[in-house]
């Protein structure tokens, strides 16, 4: 199991982030990756786990190439990347279990996993209690949980101590000896911290200015930068120009000592050459080398433009046995509702439309018991009798403008909000690829718009049978003794809203992919969200213009209830009761493939999008 970065490099403008930088990590290796703030580590981890796209290189995952092969890359790794985030209205495992079955794991061994990984960062008494309540030490654990999920057999963390008190990096470094050492698994650790990987690490890479310095086993390293003695004398500033007049570099060590290089003079010739200038040699000792020294030495001496160093590269190995759930899709979704629907303000915000539809038909109950009277008393002369069938088109003509702005919005938030959050992260980083993750996502936002227009069909339903009948539509005269008659029977009106019912979730369900469209244009939630409503706004004003120059039946406001001109089949069926010898409007030989059309090519927009999308 390796993980190898072959001449990767990466540019953002004019800044070189990393320059033809290569590195290999090998099973059992506790790889230290070296370099001060802003050289390009986070940068090499993002490319090397999918989350952003080199501009030039190779990424090759236990054999797989990580940009042919992406799900199986991420099937072997796990990855925590500086400032870990989750779902904080979820408990800390219930976040590890979304992410455990996003990896391919069932319901069952999903919460055993939680529970173990959990136990492993000493988190078991905390794990029920939601995430958003976690100091950062311990998100900071969490996040090194969800990089575990699974196994992964080549694991990269980004400065994992961050926030952690002493026991916690104790802790950090116990587990880590644990994985390598004892379980065998590749750990790629980086950090500007030298402290942290003294004593862990058996091989370092150091990287300046995004190009790697040298890539070395840490023993090896220290030996050949540990040619060096320790020398005190009575008067350390002469033997220094002593030495120096020799070609001897010396640097000010610690005590009131000298650091001196073995070379071009052995220790014994330093000595000969100290006591011949009548110097009192106090001490002479070896000194070796600390990795703090060396990394400092090698920061400040290397040129930026030096080459990269390191042993030969290994050759590539024939590709594993493929690891990659199946059924990525499925599992995306299932993720999606699950953590849409935890939320109280989801449920609230898909409630509302029903709601108002329900209110509409109690609004339209009243004013025909207002007009039945008023034919009884005389002051009209006479009343068409309303029906559940008006009442269910008036339900979804007032519902549903407010359902397709609500679900568009929700599905603005289904990728910009989670880039926001930085949980889309933790998402891009199961063996899913970029499609089948926006694919996935969309399902969702389709689930709940469907949701949302179930129960907008339910109220409306519900509420028009509670008041009305499903009978004729009847003219109702004030003339004593004189019979109503039929002006358009049910059994005319019955297939109507039969079909009425479905073809109206077509618009909605393309007006929710617009939203998403939206949501995966722009990593902001507050501009996806204005940018998904202003869309709908758009597309409904250009009717205005469509219908001079006749594209209107193209556009998806035709087939959605609108107040500038409803030509949806909700209007359809309002003609048929209230207007019964008028052409009825719209276009019914479009009004599923139009919206159909929109609804692809927004996911395909969609998909694209995410597809090049770097992920913070």
């Amino acid at each position: 199991m390796d993980l190898e970065l072959l001449s990767v490099s990466k540019r953002y403008g004019a800044q070189v982030a990393l320059d033809r930088v290569s590195l290999q990590v090998r099973g059992g290796d506790c790889y230290g990756f070296l370099g001060h703030n802003g050289a390009g580590k986070t940068t090499a981890l993002r490319i090397a786990l999918g989350l952003i796209r080199p501009g030039a290189g190779r990424v090759v995952v236990d054999g797989f190439d990580a940009a042919r092969h992406p799900r199986e890359a991420r099937a072997r790794m796990g990855g925590l990347v500086e400032v870990p985030a989750f779902y904080d209205g979820l408990s800390g495992r219930a976040n590890l279990m979304v992410l455990a079955e996003l990896g391919g794991m069932s319901r069952g061994q999903a919460a055993r996993e939680a529970d173990r990984l959990l136990e492993a960062v000493a988190l078991g008494a905390a794990g029920v209690r939601r995430a958003g309540a976690y100091s950062q030490g311990m998100r900071q654990r969490l996040g090194i949980a969800q990089a575990l999920i699974g196994d992964p057999r080549i694991i990269l963390l980004d400065e994992p101590t961050n926030g952690l008190d002493p026991e916690g990096i104790e802790a950090v470094r116990r587990l880590l000896h644990q994985l390598t050492r004892d379980e065998g698994r590749a750990v790629l650790l980086s950090s500007h911290q030298l402290h942290e990987v003294t004593g862990l690490c058996n091989r370092v890479g150091i990287l300046r200015q995004g190009k790697m310095l040298i890539e070395e086993e840490t023993d090896r390293l220290l030996a050949g930068a540990g040619a060096r003695v320790r020398l005190r004398t009575d008067r350390n500033d002469a033997a220094r120009r002593a030495l120096e007049e020799h070609g001897v570099q010396v640097e000010p060590g610690p005590d009131d000592s000298l650091l001196v290089e073995a070379r071009p003079l052995a220790p014994p010739a330093i000595a000969r050459v100290l006591i011949e200038r009548g110097l009192e040699l106090r001490e002479l000792a070896p000194a070796a080398a600390s990795l703090e020294e060396i990394y400092l030495r090698l920061t400040r001496q290397a040129p930026a433009s030096a080459e990269p160093a390191g042993p030969p590269r290994c050759p590539v190995v024939a590709p594993a046995p493929r690891r990659a759930c199946a059924h990525p899709v499925a599992r995306m979704l299932r993720a999606e509702l699950r953590v849409s629907l935890s939320r109280a303000g989801t449920w609230l915000a898909l409630l509302l439309p029903a709601v108002m539809g329900a209110l509409a038909v109690v609004r339209l109950y009243a004013r025909a018991q207002g007009h039945l009277a008023e034919v009884e008393g005389g002051t009209l002369i006479g009343t068409s009798q309303v029906t559940a069938f008006e009442a269910v088109a008036v339900a979804l003509q007032t519902g549903l403008p407010l359902a397709a702005f609500i679900a568009a919005g929700l599905a603005s938030q289904s990728v910009a909000g989670e880039l926001a959050r930085r949980t889309l992260r933790n998402l891009a980083l199961r063996p899913v690829t970029r499609w089948q993750l926006a694919f996935g996502k969309a399902l969702g936002a389709l689930g709940a718009a469907l949701i949302c227009y179930a129960l907008l069909c339910l109220a409306g339903f519900a509420a028009s049978a509670l008041a009305f009948d499903f009978g004729d539509v009847v003219e109702i005269m004030e003339i004593r003794a004189a019979e109503p008659w039929v002006l358009v029977p049910a059994q005319a009106l019955r297939p109507v809203l039969a079909r009425t019912v479905p073809l109206l979730a077509a618009p909605l369900a393309a007006a929710t992919a617009l939203g998403f469209l939206a949501g995966a244009l722009t990593a902001r939630n507050s501009l996806a969200l204005g940018l998904s409503a202003g869309l709908l706004l758009l597309v409904d004003l250009a009717r205005e213009l469509g219908r001079v120059f006749g594209f209107e039946r193209w556009l998806l406001s035709a087939y959605l209830p609108s107040p500038l001109r409803d030509t949806s089949y909700a209007a359809r069926l309002l003609g048929l009761i209230r207007a019964p010898n008028d052409a009825p409007p719209g276009f019914p030989e479009s009004a599923l493939w139009v919206p159909l059309l929109w609804l692809l090519a927004c996911l395909a927009l969609a998909g694209l999008a995410l597809e090049r999308r770097s992920i913070p």
